[in-house]
């Protein structure tokens, strides 16, 4: 099952141009400085994913799963959901291990301070986390990916909520999968800007994901590389064109759809024109609107009407568009107004991982949990402290600051998600 309101929001409100594979992608109209109000964008559309996490009081009763679920059952399995599983839900963690259900000491000692749970397969049971991401530490071979993926899914079902595992697999330096068809994937910029080379690399890997029970990829990349030797973004871009760049998102887009995966795009609003990582501080885009507009805003429209499942917001601050100097991954301008509002964008809003510097002034882990969730995200990437996130969360609820509301309509959305990649047929794109 594939979405492709997107596309049709994009044509009909003059954001893209609803090009084919290869074809260009026409950017919105001149952006002002000023947050956009409700009128200014479409309105957004209907949710597409959800998310979910665990109790902290008895379960309520629910029946056995299958992994694809009816759109009112998700609906019911987030009506009953207690509080803390809601703030699971919106976070996607890492565990510690490579099989599902034994591990080492120092992996259970590390998986009972996150979660309070030794195992990856009891994380799924009790702390029931929205997504879980894989990194080298989980990884070996094939087959024991595999069965890692089996093990979690399994672990996952008695939940009654399908709960996302992914990865990320970009492609040359940023490769975490084994097997020749993700070790052998060529960086974005080897592809030459060739959509069809890059809609045929991204179906094969997506293929070999979802043979090793993977639901979503952390790729394409829609960073433009507009400084070159002095970025940090290089070959994780396909080019320093939008141009080049929008063409090979969207085709991107479509070759992991037909291999069974589902994608996001990645960094919001564009990390190609700085030479700051984010890993270690805070970068802060200095160009002008007109030229952010033109070179580095076409790549994600590209992707959102290509019907991208999530978008990644950056730890970018970007002053023309928030003069607060927040970052888009806390920003309500750059994830509501821009995001939500100005494109359209109905998908899963994921943020950049929680534990990077560019963000660790910002407060305590329940803080950032909070501000990133009031800014817009449905999905926060490995908090530094998963259980830290939780409790911010619900304090947060307690004096007004965030709704239960607003977590369930994230952890629908996310649902509805990994709810799709487990009845995905082939892609229509």
């Amino acid at each position: 099952m594939r979405w492709r309101r997107g596309l049709a929001v994009a044509c009909v409100v003059g954001l893209a141009g609803c090009a084919s594979d290869g074809g260009s992608s026409t950017p919105p109209p001149e952006p002002s400085a000023e947050p956009p109000s409700a009128a200014a964008g479409p309105t957004a559309q209907p949710d597409r994913g959800g998310g979910g996490g665990a109790p902290t009081g008895p379960d309520p009763v629910r029946e056995e799963p299958e992994r694809s679920a009816t759109p009112g059952r998700l609906q019911q399995l987030v009506d009953e959901m207690a509080l803390d599983e809601l703030a699971h839900r919106v976070q996607v963690v890492s565990v510690a291990g490579t099989r599902p259900r034994r591990v080492t000491s120092a992996e259970g000692s590390a998986n009972l301070a996150d979660f309070g749970a030794r195992t990856p397969a009891a994380v799924m049971r009790t702390f029931r986390p929205g997504g879980v991401i894989y990194f080298d530490h989980n990884v070996g071979s094939v087959r024991q990916v595999r069965r890692l993926s089996a093990g979690l899914h399994q672990a996952a079902q008695p939940t009654g909520a399908p709960t996302l595992l992914g990865v990320d697999q970009e492609g040359g330096s940023v490769s975490r999968l084994p097997g020749p068809a993700a070790t052998g994937q060529p960086a974005a910029r080897d592809l030459g800007g060739d959509p069809r080379f890059g809609r045929s690399s991204a179906r094969r890997v997506g293929r070999a994901m979802a043979a090793m029970g993977l639901d979503v990829d952390f790729a394409p990349v829609a960073d433009v590389d507009t400084v070159g030797g002095a970025g940090v973004i290089g070959e994780r871009s396909f080019g320093t064109t939008s141009g080049v760049v929008a063409p090979m998102v969207r085709a991107q887009v479509c070759g992991y759809h037909r291999g069974g995966v589902g994608v996001s795009l990645k960094h919001w609003p564009g990390h190609g024109s700085t030479s700051v990582d984010s890993h270690d501080s805070l970068p802060t885009l200095t160009l002008p609107t007109r030229t952010w507009r033109r070179e580095h805003l076409p790549s994600f429209v590209a992707g959102i009407s290509g019907g991208a499942d999530m978008v990644m917001t950056g730890h970018l601050a970007y002053p023309a568009l928030d003069p607060s100097g927040d970052p888009a991954s806390l920003s309500r301008t750059l994830t509501h107004d821009w995001l939500r509002q100005r494109l359209g964008f109905d998908g899963v809003v994921v943020t950049d991982a929680l534990d990077m510097a560019a963000i660790a002034g910002r407060g305590t882990p329940g803080e950032i949990a909070v501000l990133a969730l009031r800014a817009g995200a449905d999905l926060l990437l490995m908090s530094p402290s998963p259980q830290g996130a939780t409790a911010g969360i619900r304090a947060a609820v307690a004096d007004g600051r965030l709704s239960r509301e607003r977590l369930e309509s994230s952890v629908l959305r996310v649902l509805r998600l990994a709810d799709a990649t487990a009845a995905r047929g082939p892609a229509g794109c």
